[in-house]
């Protein structure tokens, strides 16, 4: 039987992401290739992509997609735009991602924002931490990506654990650099080893 893990990324579209554009379609699509490549080593294992971008809306781009049925991002596919409802996204993606795990499943969610929240309708931090927290009693990883100005608001508003905040620079070091955290993490939930 085939080890499957969803990996599930939630990815900024508000109006600050703008001039970050370009680094943030290289760096999917990079995401992807290297998964592509992680697959081909390891045939047993089988890894669906979640693709939920946000602004003051939310918006699953794909949900729990094959790599072969996934087409490059382009220009056309991502708009930044608006404000900053990311309690939403991850609340939606949360129980997305629940409705399709089978119980052998992996999951993986890795959370990208360049600011703080300031539009979700549906979702407070306390949902959120609520949500994270009993995501991870049920073996679900969950790593944030964001400025270190950030990171301090992030880790009091959703009470994340140190080794799962990331602190990164927004520039195409910054996303080298989560990409790396990505396949590592990926590459350890194949081997069935515990995430640090």
């Amino acid at each position: 039987m085939k080890n499957t893990i969803h990996y599930v990324l939630i990815l900024d579209q508000s109006g600050s992401m703008e001039q970050l554009k370009n680094e943030v379609i290289s760096s999917f699509n990079e995401q992807v290739e290297i998964i592509v490549k992680l697959e081909t080593k390891e045939p047993d294992t089988d890894i669906k992509i979640t693709l939920c971008t946000f602004n003051d809306t939310v918006e699953f781009k794909f949900i729990a997609q094959k790599t072969d049925r996934i087409k490059k991002l382009a220009a056309i596919d991502y708009h930044p735009n608006s404000n900053t409802a990311l309690y939403d996204a991850i609340g939606s993606s949360i129980l997305k991602v629940g409705e399709l795990v089978e119980p052998d499943d992996q999951v993986f969610f890795a959370i990208f924002t360049d600011g703080l929240e300031n539009a979700s309708k549906y979702s407070t931090a306390e949902d959120i931490s609520f949500k994270i927290k009993t995501a991870e009693k049920i073996g679900w990883v969950v790593k944030f990506f964001c400025r270190y100005e950030e990171r301090l608001f992030y880790k009091t508003q959703l009470d994340i654990p140190e080794k799962h905040l990331f602190s990164m620079t927004l520039d195409k070091e910054g996303f080298a650099a989560m990409e790396n955290q990505v396949s590592y993490s990926l590459y350890q939930m194949i081997h069935k080893q515990n995430i640090q």
